[in-house]
């Protein structure tokens, strides 16, 4: 028997909201727990989905998440899955050089998209929960940059934005800063 406190989840999740401005969007990672219960509570908090799998964004979208709260972040998924996703019209992270060219090739710029990011930062409680590390498998190279750049402007993809993420249990704050810093110089 599992229990949750809904009232737990709301101190936590409002704890989160007070310390960033209003503009801030939150992102729960559904991988966390998919109990469809909780997806509703959290959704009426406010708070929007990220989601690793097609099931996901279904159960996503089951529990009245819009469209527009979810985010596809899947890891290294065929084009097909990609385009599945865009039928349910979610944003969508692109982390890989092939597929980010698939895209581009087959959609342009009709269809927004982030793309996700490997900035080479070593963060997490250990290495098998570090993603963001030159070895891991989430994102494309921050080294790979002048080719997300052609592509880019050859196949015209509407960039929407970019997405990174460097690990889970991260205790350090000057990681986040270090990443923030990475991210902002590619943005421009």
């Amino acid at each position: 028997v599992y229990v949750y406190d809904v009232e737990s989840i709301k101190t936590q999740y409002n704890k989160l909201k007070q310390s960033f401005s209003k503009n801030t969007r939150f992102f729960y990672a559904a991988k966390a727990l998919t109990n469809i219960n909780i997806l509703k509570y959290i959704e009426k908090l406010g708070a929007s989905l990220d989601c690793v799998s097609i099931n996901e964004v279904k159960l996503g979208l089951k529990a009245g998440f819009t469209s527009d709260r979810i985010l596809f972040t899947p890891n290294c998924v065929a084009i097909d899955e990609i385009e599945e996703a865009m039928n349910f019209k979610v944003h969508i992270n692109i982390d890989n050089i092939s597929i980010l060219e698939q895209f581009g090739n087959k959609h342009g710029n009709s269809y927004p998209v982030f793309i996700r990011i490997n900035p080479h930062i070593f963060a997490g409680g250990n290495y098998k929960i570090s993603t963001g590390h030159i070895d891991s498998k989430f994102g494309i190279s921050i080294h790979q940059m002048r080719h997300i750049e052609r592509i880019v402007k050859s196949t015209k993809i509407n960039v929407e934005g970019l997405h990174m993420h460097t690990g889970s249990e991260i205790k350090d704050p000057d990681v986040f800063l270090q990443g923030l810093e990475i991210m902002f110089e590619l943005a421009e």
